[in-house]
């Protein structure tokens, strides 16, 4: 040892006391989840039928679902895909002799000229409906109601100008998905309307709870990134993250956001926070949207306990997320003065800021 090889005794024992004195002073590094600290945060829950339950799916709403007729006419994309893939059902290109423009004809058009039109065996409008309905995979709404939409949908196409039963019959599949895709659309459009009303309409307190009876706690052992930071968008030492452990970032300014959140934890105005991942149960925070959930950028827990979240949005994604921004309000709104909610976007750390108290 050093110590072993002085022969003073004033030395060996100065050597002895800068040990010591060292030892006492070495402090090793623990993460707010080593260390024993918890982080709560309250989730909204929502009455169904007088009972409060986890918001975490839309289907929960209460909302009327029924096909109607006046929704079943052929929409121009449908006609679109319709007509477009008459082309690849192949045809013939001529020049005009007369006027030295070019001609296209398809092979639908070709046969009714030669009188050659294809009439499917055994198959009216009746029965092609019929099928269709039958084949059609939404369970929530009866045999019937399909029927009778897609024989208002049928005598729509038929209706317009290029499009025959025999046509109609040889893209059964084709016709199949749109309809699907419609139908899809349609239920969407219904649950969207139902979230709007139950959350916006002015009602959303008497709808919506926001407590620890619903609460996220994260695991300190639980937090388990697809893909851990790994430099890309610079260095930086985190001291005040929540785990040892930090999930990618999606872009260098949410780097930087993350940053700035360190800093002001460095500096005593916040305890920690997280990176909040996306669809890992013990450590995923989300919003429930009418189309999707809402998984905001980072937690912070702030000194008195309040939770803040900051979601990081590129100018781009900006306009688009005018509902993360609503969901997200209403949230901090109910929550009665325990979460805070901002969203940030070209480098405003002062909107942050205003917010830390």
């Amino acid at each position: 040892s050093v110590k072993a090889s002085v022969t003073s005794e004033v030395a060996r024992e100065a050597i002895g006391e800068a040990v010591r004195v060292s030892r006492e002073h070495v402090e090793f590094f623990q993460t707010p989840a080593e260390r024993g600290e918890r982080l709560l945060v309250p989730q909204m829950a929502l009455r169904v039928q007088g009972e409060l339950q986890l918001f975490d799916d839309p289907e929960v709403l209460d909302y009327p679902w029924s096909l109607s007729e006046y929704d079943a006419a052929p929409t121009r994309t449908q006609l679109d895909v319709l007509q477009g893939n008459r082309v690849g059902n192949g045809g013939e290109i001529d020049i005009d002799d007369a006027s030295g423009r070019v001609t296209t004809r398809f092979i639908a058009d070709l046969q009714r000229d030669l009188g050659l039109s294809y009439r499917p065996e055994h198959w009216d409008d009746v029965r092609l409906a019929t099928w269709l309905a039958r084949n059609l995979p939404e369970n929530s709404i009866t045999h019937a109601s399909k029927r009778v939409f897609v024989a208002f949908w049928m005598r729509h196409l038929l209706a317009t100008p290029g499009f025959d039963l025999a046509l109609i019959n040889r893209q059964k599949f084709l016709v199949r998905t749109l309809l699907e895709s419609r139908i899809r659309e349609l239920r969407a459009a219904a649950v969207s309307q139902a979230y709007q009303q139950t959350l916006f309409a002015g009602e959303a307190a008497s709808n919506a709870v926001v407590s620890d009876d619903y609460a996220l706690e994260f695991d300190p052992q639980g937090y388990a990134p697809s893909r851990d930071y790994d430099g890309r968008f610079g260095i930086w030492d985190f001291r005040k993250h929540f785990y040892g452990r930090i999930g990618d970032f999606d872009s260098k300014e949410e780097f930087e956001c993350a940053c700035w959140l360190d800093r002001q934890a460095q500096a005593g105005r916040m305890q920690f926070w997280v990176r909040n991942l996306v669809r890992k149960a013990a450590c995923s925070f989300f919003l429930q949207k009418a189309d999707g959930r809402f998984h905001p950028d980072f937690l912070c827990k702030l000194k008195d306990g309040t939770v803040l979240v900051v979601e990081y949005k590129g100018a781009n994604a900006w306009v688009g997320a005018q509902d993360d921004r609503d969901i997200g309000g209403l949230w901090a709104a109910l929550s009665k003065g325990r979460c805070r909610f901002v969203m940030v976007t070209d480098k405003k750390w002062e909107a942050i800021d205003a917010l830390l108290g």
